[in-house]
């Protein structure tokens, strides 16, 4: 098995001479065997586990274990206690999902320590099959029932090569100590009463099918990583991106077939529900709905759809107590008192205004614009609520939110970069302008 376990990382390139490799250790066989093997492949290893408070003195005992091992073997070890009822609670999911949430954050950062730049876990070819159908139980796609990866971003799982029975002959043979889960012996959990029951019905009834089960998967996994090959070529020629933002073009969005639009979105987090619900609004009139996945918001907009990464929408404002200094942060302005002469030209650009000193009020601030807010656009006389020029002047909602308000006193004197306020205009009688210049970034 060892020989077997160090070609197939070596044929997957899974592993480098120079990684430092955390093992995700439960106690149990699978992440122990695990161990014993990257150990003897030679593999610079610690052992990382996680004591969810679940089941009292056993999941402490699988703590003390897991402390006892990692000393007889020499190798790091980090510990965490995690509190999975209390997340259960607070965000109303299964305790499964609640353990896993938390053993994956602090996995991530353990990582981003930089000490380590691979995480191993001790899935098997019997995880794959279990896992396959849980997820046609519940309805997936061809991304779900293909099973479990062998690699994803920094995770590997070098077992999946092998059966739960070639694991449990290597632990025998070579005398490997392992915790046995109470849990795993029920049959509470979906994963537990698909082991028991049927899989072994399945192989009781057709012999062989385990071996098949196994080979559909694999075909799977190939015709998937060809799809998902095909999607991204597509994902290219529809999705512009600056960096921070994303858009689709509706026009271009019309000439692909409706099932590939929920592939377009998934690496954003969007379900099939919400892709088939934002594509029936795409080519509707009703523009300006948001759609939210966990890091994503998607705005349908009139010609485009944008996504961009969720942001705290808190108000934050910042004083400007000078016309001498202006800020760089949040935006970048630049301030140029100027006395007033006869011959003065206006320079017609929306980055630019000018404003009558003596009608500003010290400290200037900036923040972001509010529901209520409203202002007298140059060269109006009467007050226009910005949500209605916003409308005018066609700015989507998400550009909404990107717009900065320069305000003295209580009154907005510039929509900054779109329009300046009239009640601040340079008059005949101004002395004194103050000058300034938005610049982009």
């Amino acid at each position: 098995m060892l020989e077997k376990f160090k070609e197939n990382i070596k044929k997957l390139n899974l592993i480098n001479s120079s990684d430092t490799i955390l093992i995700a250790a439960s106690g149990g066989i699978d992440s122990m065997v695990l161990t014993h093997l990257l150990l003897q492949a030679g593999y610079k290893c610690a052992l990382v586990h996680c004591n969810f408070l679940l089941r009292g003195a056993e999941s402490d005992g699988d703590e003390a274990f897991i402390l006892s091992e990692a000393k007889r073997l020499g190798i790091p070890l980090f510990l965490n206690k995690c509190n999975a009822l209390s997340q259960v609670q607070t965000e109303g999911i299964s305790v499964e999902m609640a353990a896993r949430a938390l053993r994956y954050d602090w996995f991530d950062k353990l990582m981003q320590s930089g000490n380590f730049n691979k995480l191993a876990t001790g899935h098997h070819l019997n995880d794959d099959q279990e896992t396959f159908f849980i997820k046609l139980f519940r309805g997936s796609g061809l991304s779900g029932i293909k099973g479990i990866p062998v690699q994803r971003d920094y995770i590997i799982r070098p077992l999946m090569f092998f059966t739960r029975e070639e694991i449990e002959v290597y632990a025998k043979e070579n005398h490997i100590l392992f915790r046995e889960d109470s849990s795993n012996s029920g049959d509470a959990f979906l994963r537990n009463r698909i082991r028991h029951h049927l899989l072994p019905y399945m192989e009781n009834e057709f012999p062989g099918s385990r071996k098949a089960l196994n080979s559909s998967i694999e075909k799977l996994k190939e015709e998937e990583e060809l799809f998902s090959t095909m999607v991204g070529e597509k994902r290219k020629t529809l999705i512009l991106s600056d960096g921070i933002e994303i858009k689709i073009d509706k026009e271009e969005l019309n000439k692909i077939p409706e099932p590939l639009f929920y592939y377009i979105l998934e690496p954003y987090g969007f379900t099939r529900d919400q892709s088939n619900k934002i594509l029936q609004t795409s080519g509707s009139e009703q523009t300006g709905q948001f759609f939210n996945s966990f890091k994503y918001t998607l705005l349908n907009d009139r010609e485009y759809l944008f996504i961009r990464a969720r942001q705290d929408t808190e108000i934050q404002s910042f004083k400007i107590d000078s016309f001498i200094n202006a800020p760089e942060n949040p935006i970048h302005l630049e301030f140029e008192l100027i006395e007033r002469t006869s011959d003065f030209n206006f320079e017609s650009n929306p980055n630019t205004a000018y404003f009558d000193v003596e009608k500003l009020e010290l400290p200037l601030t900036l923040r972001h614009w509010q529901n209520a807010d409203s202002f007298i656009p140059f060269g109006m006389k009467g007050k226009k609520l910005l949500s209605d020029f916003f409308i005018d002047q066609k700015v989507n909602r998400f550009d909404k939110e990107k717009i900065w308000l320069l305000i003295s006193g209580e009154t907005i004197i510039w929509v900054v970069g779109l329009r300046s306020s009239d009640n601040f205009r340079v008059q005949n009688k101004t002395e004194k302008i103050l000058k300034i210049t938005y610049i982009k970034k």
